[in-house]
């Protein structure tokens, strides 16, 4: 697939209306994704709803024999059919076809499983068919497995190498300090100066947003795919996106210079202590020649003890190794287990075998 793709993640509180599914939402949506149909971009679109509906329209103290997880995993299939449906009705307008795929956490961890998504999402936007990708929340057993999808759209921006991120919410998004409130455009870097910004003076609600929006914005600055968050009331705003105007925050990463001097010498003298597993998205992206940082999420086993700044081989799932790369961690400080977005090798410090 030689086209541009793009992911754009709908927040829930953006889609749900008065305890409705708000159709001018999608409405907007659709004609704006028609539009860079029409210029050879392909789409695909996370969209969260279903579950925030039921919310709103189902009191579970009223419900004593289900449990809260069960109401969560019975109402949401419900609402879900609901949500497909005015999907289909707006896409119809332009001729539109469109698919669906819920999908879990686990989806992602199983090779099997991974591979098998991959190839149909592939297939999908190769037929200049839209997917529209939501979590599988009757056969999701934590109630919050992909924290409004957060998790769900960074692998899929992952798995399909997109280019570009949009989140589509009901605010503009990044400002400095009070008393300027001065918009944020572009984000290299999530340093003490942005954290700032999220947790000074600001509530509860905010802060957890603002938190679970900027752990995603590491990982995609690693992933070299750039993430914007946009207020989907603006006029053509994913148009705009898509024209490389930027209206609102734009996370983009920084090419440093210092990173050919550090390859000549991986290429000519990188002797190799130990051995990093990496999952299975990771091993994709390096096998094409994408460049990314190996965050810890990712690790999935390793060989032999290293220090911090020796070299390592990375190695997919097969134990095939992939990359020299240079650790910046000791092997006993890196938790495979961890859902952290701590950096155990940086982009620059690589080279591909």
């Amino acid at each position: 697939m030689n086209n541009k793709t793009y992911v754009i993640k709908i927040w829930s509180n953006v889609l749900i209306w008065e305890n409705w599914i708000n159709e001018k939402v999608i409405e907007n949506i659709t004609k704006q994704v028609n539009i860079l149909k029409n210029s050879n971009i392909n789409v695909l679109i996370v969209s969260s709803g279903a579950v925030a509906l039921w919310k709103k329209k189902m009191k579970i103290n009223e419900i004593k024999w289900l449990t809260k997880t069960e109401c969560w995993q019975i109402f949401s299939s419900v609402w879900q059919a609901s949500l497909m449906e005015i999907y289909t009705k707006y896409f119809d307008n332009y001729k539109i076809n469109i698919s669906q795929a819920l999908l879990t956490r686990k989806d992602f961890s199983e090779k099997t499983n991974y591979n098998s998504i991959k190839k149909v999402l592939f297939t999908s936007l190769n037929l200049w068919i839209i997917p529209i990708i939501n979590e599988n929340d009757v056969l999701s057993e934590e109630e919050l497995d992909f924290s409004d999808n957060d998790e769900l759209w960074a692998l899929i921006a992952a798995m399909i190498w997109a280019e570009k991120l949009i989140i589509l919410s009901n605010i503009d998004w990044l400002y400095d300090e009070y008393p300027n409130w001065k918009l944020i455009k572009k984000v290299e870097k999530i340093d003490k100066s942005i954290l700032s910004m999220v947790y000074k003076d600001k509530s509860s609600m905010w802060k957890w947003w603002m938190e679970s929006k900027l752990k995603i914005a590491k990982m995609m600055l690693d992933l070299w795919i750039k993430m914007y968050i946009a207020n989907w009331n603006k006029e053509n705003t994913i148009e705009q996106i898509s024209t490389w105007k930027n209206p609102w925050t734009l996370f983009e990463w920084i090419i440093e210079n210092k990173v050919d001097s550090i390859r000549k010498w991986l290429k000519a003298w990188a002797s190799p202590k130990g051995k990093i597993y990496v999952s299975t998205i990771i091993a994709d992206l390096l096998k094409s020649g994408k460049r990314a940082s190996l965050l810890e999420i990712w690790v999935e086993k390793i060989e032999k003890n290293f220090s911090k700044w020796e070299v390592v081989e990375v190695c997919d799932e097969e134990g095939k190794c992939i990359w020299y790369w240079v650790s910046k961690l000791d092997s006993t400080n890196i938790n495979k287990d961890s859902k952290d977005t701590k950096i155990v090798i940086h982009t620059n410090y690589f080279i591909n075998i």
